[in-house]
């Protein structure tokens, strides 16, 4: 646990680091994205599915920074269906000189931090009268980091497309639904090692003009 907190501290600091080596703010982008993600916890069922949007603001010329949010939805097995909503942020480090964005392809690796909301609830079972009318429904919040890998594919200068691949590590607790006598219902569990999932997101964005 203290090495997840180390962790943390350590992107927390990242953009600070970025605004201490330039005067004043870089070039600010806007972008939609769709999401989906992959292997939830282990399972390579149960993908989810959603929509975003962020905001990036360059550092420098080879440090940019996107501040984003993500909501999703999935199955929990046959037995539920969860929602799920990221508002975080991210360190982008270009492999290459972007040349004012004028190549055609700008790959870059990517860590951050995102806190996360989960809300889990549990399918009707049968005729069970009571569960039809009342589902039971569970939700948290947790964080966690990631790190990954994408690349740009610029059309002009001002509008690119990006793909990103990056794997969350959640540091709290997760919801999950266990089989009980008679029903379901969802528990609080402990996230073991570094299980997570991997978060694939394709995303179209317009440059600003450079302040």
């Amino acid at each position: 646990m203290r090495m997840k907190r180390k962790l943390v501290l350590l992107l927390f600091l990242i953009p600070c680091l970025g605004f201490a080596q330039v005067g004043k703010p870089g070039r600010v982008s806007l972008g939609l994205r769709s999401s989906l993600s992959l292997f939830n916890h282990g399972s390579t069922s149960d993908a989810g599915y959603g929509m975003g949007g962020h905001i990036r603001v360059q550092l420098t010329k080879r440090v940019n920074t996107e501040w984003f949010a993500d909501y999703l939805t999935s199955n929990a097995g046959i037995a539920g269906y969860r929602r799920d909503g990221h508002i975080g942020w991210s360190v982008m480090y270009y492999l290459s000189d972007p040349e004012e964005f004028q190549k055609k392809l700008l790959p870059y690796l990517l860590v951050g931090h995102c806190f996360d909301y989960t809300r889990l609830t549990v399918r009707p079972q049968g005729g069970n009268v009571i569960l039809i009318a009342l589902p039971q429904t569970a939700s948290r919040w947790s964080s966690a980091i990631q790190a990954g890998m994408g690349t740009h594919y610029n059309i002009t200068p001002q509008i690119d497309i990006s793909l990103t691949v990056q794997y969350m590590m959640h540091l709290g607790n997760d919801l999950e639904i266990s089989e009980k006598p008679f029903r379901n219902v969802v528990e609080e569990t402990a996230h073991a090692g570094i299980e997570g999932h991997l978060l694939v997101s394709l995303s179209a964005n317009f440059k600003l003009m450079r302040p």
